[in-house]
């Protein structure tokens, strides 16, 4: 995508899109996360509830601060950074503030920092994170590519992403980080 195309696409979904976009995993279906309207949109596509929580994807864990809790130690946030072989989501102690509709029924909100070239670019564009839960209906096999996207979902999204197919098509790794255990093993 030209920078032209991501600032136009950041302007988006700061006005509320949904778009449906390749991460650094599987495809997503994303929004801004402060726009309460645009999550339930996805919720309601996706036929999943509020209370399982959503994941926040960034390219710098500064455009998370909102919504983690302000007193982790400088070891968490650079566990949190740290490269790994494969993508982990962090689940991280949430701000007082952090809103229901991203952490759901949880204390704690879902975070992965990413160097995926369209995140990074859209992340950097809108200086937030993007929320991003699975591409797919609940308990459904996830899309794979921009055509599946279109053919099952073009009606209930406002953007479609074309390009950027450089994930590993496995859900991430999910990790405590108040414990260090995996929750969920890399799919």
């Amino acid at each position: 995508m030209s920078p032209w195309s991501i600032k136009r696409l950041s302007k988006a979904v700061e006005n509320g899109a949904v778009i449906a976009y390749p991460t650094d995993t599987i495809w997503g279906f994303g929004c801004h996360p402060m726009l309460a309207s645009s999550v339930i949109r996805i919720l309601n596509i996706k036929h999943r509830p509020v209370a399982k929580g959503l994941i926040l994807l960034c390219s710098r864990m500064e455009y998370c601060k909102p919504y983690i809790n302000p007193s982790l130690s400088p070891e968490q946030i650079d566990l949190i950074r740290q490269e790994n072989r494969h993508p982990v989501t962090w689940l991280i102690p949430a701000a007082r503030k952090c809103p229901i509709w991203l952490r759901g029924e949880f204390s704690t909100v879902a975070v992965r920092i990413t160097n995926h070239p369209f995140i990074e670019a859209l992340c950097n564009e809108m200086h937030s994170p993007i929320v991003s839960t699975s591409a797919n209906r609940h308990r459904r096999s996830t899309i794979r590519n921009a055509l599946q996207a279109r053919r099952q979902f073009d009606a209930e999204l406002d953007f479609i992403v074309t390009g950027f197919n450089k994930g590993t098509n496995q859900a991430s790794e999910i990790k405590s980080l108040a414990t260090g255990d995996t929750i969920r093993a890399a799919l």
